[in-house]
Formats: structure tokens, C-alpha cells, sequence
């Protein structure tokens, strides 16, 4: 069963507060945005630090950039790919979906209008901009091992789900929106226990990666639990149906997971919690008090472990 807080109703007043609270909590952490140019400051900053810092680079086993091309755009099956390829070729199409989708929304002015008409910008204006970062964050992560992708066209499948959230008005698009970050998260969360792993004998890579996807992971627990904290009653317990359904959806369209990773995926979204997420990144995300775990627990993936 999924953790009830996250699913019950904050009291109406509360709710109000939620966004005013997030865009407080977005400026403190994106610093100024730009939305002509499509930037945060402080996320330039970050970047332009990172630039500055020591390389960190990969001294284990050479991974052959043109297979890495061929399997990244599928002209070779994945499954033939040694482990660590084939965890670097999903984190280069793990953003294929939100890369376009983020594209395609701002161009049409974002989910919330990005100010459009001098009015202030909206919880989901930061969340759209932050999902720009998300991008280059995928690729410093390949370049830490010699690698360099562009984003493929996501399937048809993924485009209609996008431009159907952008027509939508505003409620039903949240709605599908929370759906889609909720099983992102989940599968994104995986994704990274499995670097952690594949990474523990390099340390020096392993820690710059955890760094990087980190940042990625405080913004989207932010997205899901502004979301959740904007839901009524009635929105909430469909939220969870319509993930797991966005996970079938996804796995027809290109999520590529055998069946018992998809399977770990689904426990997760059946009984999410933010208790599956690191600390760390608890503490750097927004996270309403009235949901914050009682005690962390380890998600469904590393129970035996």
C-alpha cells in the first residue's frame, strides 16, 4: 500500500499555501529564471562551477563509442550490451521522453504560461525550466566515460501523452502529470541503485555520478510533492492507477526494463513512499512537513539485498 500522508488531502488552506511555498523554495534553489533565455541562475552557476572542478573520468574498461551509438539508437539489440553500456545507454535515453516533452511545452508557453502577460511565475514555470538542466545532466554523465548522444525522437505514444497534457485544462493535466512523475521517479530511482552498483569499484566516478543524478532526483521530488500537496481527495486515489498505466503505456513505447525490473517498478509505484528516497536528497527537496517519512526504508529492489 502506498504511504497514506502522501495520498490524503492536505487541509484546504494548506493546499493554498503549496504553491506560494514552492516558488519560495524554487528561487532559493534555481536562483533567478530567465524565462527569454530559458535559464536559472543558480543553475548556470552550478554548471560553470562544475566546469572548474578537477575531471573525474573513467579508468576501468574502454567502452567502445560506436557501439555505444548503436545500441543508444538501437541499430544493435541492448540486451547484447555488457552491463555498464547498457546502463549508459539508458541514462542517455532516460530523458528522451521530458526532453521533448519540456521542448514542445515551452515553446507553447510551458503548463502555466511562464509569465506570460508580467504575472509572476507559477510552480510548474520553475519545474518546466529545471527539466531544461535535466538534460545536460544525462550528458555529463556520459561524458565522464568518453561518450557524447544526442536525444532520439520519443515515440509516437510519448508525443501524444505530452500534447495531450498541453491541451488539457489545468486539472487533468496535473493529474496526468503527477501519474507520469511518479512512475519517472520510481524507475528514475532504480536507474540510479544501479550506477551506485555497476560504479562501487571507482569511487571517484561513482560519487561524481551520484552528485550529478542527485540534482535530478531533489527536483523531481519536488514536482511530485507539489503535485500531490495541489490534489483533491477524488484526484488522489486516481493517481496511483493512472502510474501504473503510464508505465504499461511506457513500456510499449521504448521502456526497454525485462519483465522483473518493470516488476520492481510497479511494487514501487503500488506502495510509494518517499522513504525509498535517500535522505540526502530529502533534505535538499521540497517536501511539505506532512510528508515527511517517519524513518526511511529501502526501496523494493534492495529489500534482499
Amino acid at each position: 500500500m502506498p504511504d497514506k500522508r502522501l495520498f490524503t488531502p492536505l487541509p484546504s488552506q494548506l493546499r493554498q499555501q503549496i504553491a506560494e511555498e514552492y516558488v519560495a523554495y524554487a528561487l532559493r534553489r534555481d536562483g533567478e529564471p530567465d524565462v527569454g533565455r530559458r535559464t536559472l541562475a543558480r543553475r548556470e552557476e552550478y554548471f560553470r562551477q562544475l566546469s572548474q572542478r578537477p575531471p573525474v573520468c573513467w579508468d576501468g574498461e574502454a567502452i567502445d563509442p560506436v557501439a555505444f551509438r548503436q545500441w543508444h539508437r538501437g541499430e544493435r539489440p541492448l540486451r547484447d550490451a555488457p552491463a555498464l553500456s547498457r546502463w549508459l545507454v539508458r541514462i542517455a535515453r532516460a530523458n528522451e521522453g521530458e526532453g521533448w516533452g519540456v521542448e514542445y511545452l515551452l515553446q507553447r508557453g510551458g503548463f502555466d504560461g511562464l509569465g506570460r502577460g508580467g504575472r509572476p511565475l507559477r510552480p510548474r514555470d520553475f519545474a518546466d525550466l529545471e527539466e531544461t538542466y535535466h538534460t545536460r545532466i544525462f550528458r555529463e554523465v556520459a561524458r565522464l566515460f568518453g561518450l557524447e548522444y544526442e536525444l532520439r525522437r520519443p515515440p509516437r505514444v510519448i508525443r501524444a501523452s505530452v500534447m495531450l497534457m498541453a491541451r488539457l485544462p489545468q486539472r487533468s493535466s496535473y493529474l496526468l502529470l503527477l501519474a507520469g512523475e511518479i512512475m519517472g521517479t520510481v524507475a528514475f530511482l532504480l536507474l540510479a541503485t544501479q550506477g551506485e552498483e555497476l560504479l562501487a569499484s571507482r569511487p571517484a566516478v561513482r560519487d561524481r555520478v551520484r552528485e550529478l543524478l542527485d540534482e535530478i532526483l531533489v527536483d523531481e521530488v519536488g514536482h511530485v510533492t507539489f503535485l500531490l500537496g495541489s490534489m483533491t481527495r477524488l484526484e488522489l486515489t486516481a493517481v496511483i492507477p493512472l502510474a501504473l498505466l503510464y508505465l504499461a503505456t511506457s513500456r510499449v513505447g521504448y521502456y526497454d526494463a525485462d519483465a522483473a525490473e518493470a516488476a520492481l517498478v510497479r511494487e514501487g509505484i503500488a506502495n510509494y513512499s518517499l522513504a525509498y528516497f535517500p535522505e540526502r536528497v530529502l533534505r535538499r527537496a521540497f517536501v511539505p512537513a506532512p510528508y515527511w517519512p517517519d524513518a526511511f526504508d529501502r526501496p523494493p529492489w534492495r529489500r534482499n539485498g
